[in-house]
């Protein structure tokens, strides 16, 4: 009996009581884990969201603006000026009218895409703008590259002159060019003879400038892209066509305002839309560009509702009830430096 008792006063253990504070505990504690997990992600996730609109919206930006200020630029000749030589194949896929790869008296253009997202004969994936919906428009763009080929190094006076543009290479056979000077200048494919640019001859003092067509839009894709569509070498074909460029994932709205000197006076006096310059061209008086891009994340934040109204270049937009798209609207002024110098210069 004694080693009985013995032996049952010995045992231990919890009681239901303790054991239930103790899981009530456990349970408080994974909750607070949790509580802080969830909170660290949804931290995590508005950071690197805001990361990916931030960086895209400056790349998109920096490309446009890169083209913008170089429209119109032939290498010192005018448009006007500007003849095409005879031998340019025909372009696969390119752009109607006004916009015609070769046509580089129309430098700077935009539009509308249709409902099909067609738009200028070359583009027929762009997305639509929808009733009520952000704008989306279409911006042409024609220029030169600025890196020029010469017939000899322009900082050696000594260099030999023979006439033959070659210098840092020669043209490219894959490249359609400008040869300009002051007065005039011709396009003309790599592949073929360029002019003599020694003294005494029309394109005297020449040099060879890389010709480029892009056409910026939104593509329709299954995240909206900022896309365009260039004219470069297609090594299938072995000849110049249209291709498409994706940019930027994520772009909702593309607009375009553009800054009109009406009285030729070498400022802008009034701003107007795609719409009215449709009505009204004048494309040769425009000296400024205002660009406005909405952007949105690569996904959605279910943490997150959008419940903002954006200005998109005087269109007020906003998205609908429970959007769960984080977004940021880039908006700035170019101005364009080739077409001022001819409005100035009373060409």
């Amino acid at each position: 009996m004694t080693m009985g008792a013995t032996r049952k006063a010995g045992q231990g253990g919890f009681s239901l009581v303790e054991f239930m504070v103790a899981m009530t505990l456990g349970l408080i504690l994974i909750a607070g884990a949790v509580s802080v997990y969830l909170a660290t992600k949804r931290s995590y996730t508005e950071v690197e969201q805001v990361a990916s609109l931030a960086e895209n919206s400056r790349f998109a930006v920096q490309v446009l603006n890169d083209s913008l200020r170089h429209a119109g630029f032939f290498g010192g000749a005018h448009p006007r000026d500007i003849v095409e030589d005879t031998s340019l194949g025909a372009v696969a896929g390119d752009c109607t009218g006004d916009a015609s790869a070769f046509n580089v008296g129309d430098y700077l253009l935009a539009g509308v895409p249709s409902a099909a997202g067609a738009a200028f004969g070359c583009i027929t994936d762009a997305l639509p703008p929808a009733v009520g919906g952000p704008p989306r428009e279409v911006l042409v763009v024609k220029r030169v590259l600025p890196r020029p080929l010469y017939d000899r190094d322009p900082d050696d006076a000594a260099a030999a002159v023979d006439g033959v543009i070659s210098f840092p290479s020669a043209l490219n056979a894959q490249e359609v060019y400008v040869i300009a000077n002051s007065e005039r200048g011709i396009l003309l494919d790599g592949a073929d003879t360029a002019p003599d640019v020694r003294a005494g001859n029309p394109f005297a003092l020449a040099a060879a400038w890389p010709y480029r067509l892009q056409v910026y839009y939104i593509r329709n894709l299954p995240t909206p892209t900022l896309s365009r569509r260039v004219l470069s070498w297609d090594a299938g074909t072995g000849a110049m066509a249209m291709t498409t460029e994706d940019l930027v994932p994520g772009v909702e709205s593309l607009r375009f305002r553009f800054g009109v000197d009406t009285t030729r006076n070498g400022e802008v006096d009034r701003f107007m839309t795609v719409a009215e310059m449709t009505l009204n061209p004048a494309w040769e008086a425009v000296e400024a560009l205002e660009l406005s891009l909405l952007l949105r994340a690569p996904a959605e934040d279910g943490a997150y509702v959008d419940g903002r109204s954006y200005n998109i270049g005087g269109f007020v937009w906003q998205p609908a009830a429970g959007d769960n798209w984080r977004r940021q609207l880039v908006q700035g002024n170019v101005s364009l430096r080739n077409p001022k110098l001819m409005i100035r210069g009373g060409l």
